[in-house]
């Protein structure tokens, strides 16, 4: 066997594997890219503020435009209507206890029961 060949062969796989490992870098440097501007692009606003009253009814407007009707009455919440095309806030009924929520996610509304049970009165 000529040993010149065996190193020709191996300078030609290490070339070939320098190119593999580029192209893997570029790879990765491109989704990196492609996950950061899809980031900033879909999560560049802020949240809608609301203020909601207790045994009342509040309007809620997100920023995409969509609205939602949240109902509080008797202790208990409900999603009473939403812009949204599927509905399932509506479907998701009656909240009561601290730490259920109702989610919103095309109008981006999120609805948690915050505190204590204990200070929930009866």
């Amino acid at each position: 066997m000529n040993p010149n060949s065996s190193e020709a062969q191996t300078e030609k796989n290490g070339k070939r594997s320098k190119k593999h490992d580029l192209f893997l870098v570029l790879a990765v440097l491109a989704a990196a890219a492609l996950l950061f501007a899809g980031r900033k692009l879909f999560f560049s606003s802020s949240p809608a503020a609301v203020t909601v009253s207790v045994d009342g009814t509040e309007l809620i407007e997100s920023p995409g435009g969509g609205t939602n009707r949240l109902v509080i009455k008797d202790g208990a919440v409900h999603m009473e209507e939403a812009s949204c095309p599927d509905k399932v806030c509506i479907k998701q009924g009656t909240i009561s206890k601290t730490g259920q929520s109702i989610v919103c996610l095309p109008n981006r509304v999120i609805v948690t029961i915050t505190g204590t049970d204990s200070q929930k009165t009866d």
